[in-house]
Formats: C-alpha cells, structure tokens, sequence
C-alpha cells in the first residue's frame, strides 16, 4: 500500500483534527497571534510554508487552534466550530454530496430532472451498483444495467432477451448514448469505478456482463488497487459509466483535465486561473485496457516506464493546451467547464449547511472528445498537492497562497490582495 504521505485525491484517509473545545476561549496574552494546525500527509509541508510566510501565525502546540488543515474531515464535529471567533477547518460539511462518485450521479440526476436538462450531456452515462443491497442475486442486482448494456451494444440487433426494468426514466435522466462512447472499430467498453476510491485505485475495464460479474465477485473478497500494486481493496457500491472512445488525444496520447475550485462557507465559487492536463504514458489503443494507456492519474502513470519521457511529470500547461487546440481551449471550452462547474454546486447547494469560516479546494477533472465537448468526469476532495514536475512546483504553491489570501487573511488583516483565483458567482 502507498504511505500515507503520497496520498492523492483520497476520500478517507484517517481524520486528524483536532477537536476544537466548541466554547474554546481566544484571550491570549498576545492578541495579534495566531495559531494553526495541520496535519501531515500530501505534502503538507508546504501548507506548513505557507502559513509560515504570514505574519502574526505560529504552530499550534495546544488545543488554541484558529486554523486547521487536514486531508479528511471524516470523525469532525463541525458543531464544535464557533460561529463568532475565528475558527477556520479547509473542508466543507456535506462534500461528499459532490466528491462521492455515486452521490454526484444521483444529485446530477435528480437536479437535472427538476430544471430539464440531460444529465447525460454533462457526464458520461452511469449507472449505480450497490452490492450492499439485501438483494443476493448478482443478475438482479444488474438488471438495469444489463438491459441499457444490451440496447446500445453495437450491431445489436435491438431484440434483447433481457426484460426492460419495471423502473420508468423521466425525459432527462433517460439512459442515452453519445457519438463519442464508440468508434469505427464497434469496440464497447465500460469503466467500473469504486465509490469511495480515488486516484484510479481499484478502477477496472470490461467488455462483458460476465467480466463485470468477475470484476464485482473480486471486489467482494478483495482485489488488488492497481495493476501493478499488490495492495488488496474491498468494495461494495460502484459506478459503472460508459468509457468515452472518442477522446481528444495529444500526439496519440489520452488525456484530463485538472482544475481547481474553491468554495467559501457562505457559497462563494472561484476558479483558479491556471491548472492543467495529466496524460497517459502510451499510445491510445483500445485494443489493449491497460491502466497506463487509459488512466491519467499521476499516482498511476508514475509507474510507468514511460513517465516522463513525452513531458516532465506527464504535465502540460493551459497554454500548451491552447496550442495543440489552437486556441480553442482558452476561448471555448474553458468557459464551458466553469459552466459545469457552476452547474455541479447547483445540484447540491441544498445539502449544504453553512459553518462560518469552512471552505475547501476541490479538484475537477474532465475529458474533451474528439469534438472537444468537454465531459465531468469526477470532482475529488483533498486534490494533489504533489510539486510531481516543474509546472506544478510554479502552480500548486501560488493556488494555495493565493487561496488562503481569500479564506484566511482578510480575517486577520482586514485587506484584500489580488490573486489567481477568478470569482465565479456566489449562490
């Protein structure tokens, strides 16, 4: 298993924040200091850097803590924030609600019902597998799958021997397919994604209902996280979502689309003005379903013996984007993803409560087809933080100094500084 410091966009790793007395008094002998915590792990060091530079901040060695950051919120009592001294934690209550991948279908698809928009012209066509069901029959329990699987098969003949499921779809959420989830070669290919995993850990290929059935027996008793690794994982709820087989490819090579956003408590939404593309370390091929010619991840790529070799880290910049797009990336799609994006707190603004001084800093990734029509792929919490190549040693610390311009210093200093991040909207 990876240590603990090279965790990437992991939903759950062990909470280490420290409970914050709810009525913690802030009289201290010098008014003018305060005091942070954070917990180690991806890269936290610089964090610790970062707070370092502020004047009137010191390391916390007590339970007088008016700043927390930590990978996971998971255990917080966020009701023992103080709602009038500053008490500042880097996650929101509820993210789950987004950086979950079964959670995200479901809130896509219920707001996309509500306000009548295709949800499947947003995000890839998924479906929700939930093995912790009582249902034991595995065939039950992939009904609905099996029969949208059977429809849009290529050169299907269309008269399935699979019963449509009894559950009727609404117009917006109706299972439909794109141009861009097959190709000329009627190759079909589905991605099987653990609900509560990031980083490409424990994500497997299919072709077949009887491979899915393997895969989903595998996860059962435990299976390895990558292809190369001997770490074993379980899973019980999955997304199952339609692999797109027309990408945007960058000299024959698939790639994503990193961008950060940051939420304020009170649903401030900002963009930062730079991110990038992460891309496989082999030629597309849809021949093979191997995990360094399909998954982007750098937590997977950096095994590869090819990591590296096209570009440092397997990195490009937005500019570099808008060269190999000829613009079009900046002037089109650009505008399109912070659109989704907008769109994506949308859906959940309603599960959100509101605890002052919370905010957090998300990682969205998308994809571009070949039309460059941009896809949401997933939004994870606690992104990486990693300086993994040149551009992210020039990125990642500007983000996050810049963030902490908007969430942190104004309530100390009471003045605000220009910064890389772009205001959205606030909902």
């Amino acid at each position: 298993m990876l240590q603990q410091q090279q965790v990437e966009d992991q939903n759950e790793p062990i909470s280490q924040f420290k409970q914050i007395p709810r009525y913690q008094s802030f009289k201290i002998l010098n008014p003018q200091v305060y005091y942070y915590h954070v917990a180690p792990g991806n890269n936290s060091k610089l964090i610790i850097q970062t707070m370092k530079k502020r004047k009137n901040w010191q390391e916390s060695e007590n339970n007088l803590i008016h700043f927390q950051w930590n990978m996971s919120d998971k255990n917080f009592k966020y009701l023992t924030l103080s709602q009038s001294n500053i008490q500042i934690v880097n996650h929101l209550q509820n993210h789950r609600e987004l950086t979950m991948k079964c959670n995200l279908i479901r809130n896509l698809k219920q707001f996309c019902q509500s306000n009548k928009r295709y949800v499947w012209d947003v995000t890839p066509l998924s479906f929700i597998i939930d093995l912790y069901s009582q249902e034991s029959n595995l065939n039950r329990v992939l009904q609905e799958f099996t029969y949208f699987y059977e429809q849009f098969k290529p050169s299907s003949d269309k008269k399935s021997q699979h019963n449509c499921p009894s559950k009727r779809y609404q117009q917006y959420i109706h299972p439909k397919m794109h141009y861009s989830f097959y190709d000329e070669e009627d190759n079909y290919i589905w991605i099987l994604k653990p609900n509560e995993f990031n980083r490409g850990r424990g994500i497997q290929f299919f072709r077949t209902i009887e491979e899915l059935k393997q895969i989903l027996k595998d996860f059962t008793k435990g299976t390895s996280e990558y292809q190369f690794s001997q770490g074993q994982i379980k899973s019980s709820s999955f997304v199952i979502q339609k692999y797109i087989q027309r990408p945007l490819l960058l000299d024959g090579r698939k790639f994503d689309i990193r961008i950060w956003v940051l939420v304020t408590y009170s649903f401030e939404i900002y963009v930062f003005n730079q991110g990038y593309a992460r891309l496989s370390s082999e030629m597309f091929d849809l021949n093979q379903l191997d995990a360094f010619i399909h998954l982007t991840n750098n937590a997977v790529q950096k095994h590869s013996k090819n990591y590296g070799f096209f570009e440092l880290g397997n990195q490009i910049s937005y500019s570099e984007l808008d060269y190999y797009t000829n613009g079009e990336f900046t002037k089109t799609v650009l505008p399109k993803l912070k659109s989704i994006i907008v769109f994506s707190w949308m859906a959940v603004q309603n599960t959100f409560k509101k605890f002052k001084y919370s905010f957090e800093i998300f990682g969205y990734d998308f994809m571009l087809d070949e039309q460059l029509k941009p896809w949401l792929i997933e939004i994870n919490t606690n992104p990486c933080l990693e300086e993994s190549s040149p551009l992210l040693k020039e990125l990642i610390p500007k983000m996050i100094d810049d963030a902490f311009k908007i969430v942190i210093d104004p309530l100390i200093s009471k003045v605000s500084e220009p910064t890389g991040w772009d205001h959205l909207l606030q909902l």
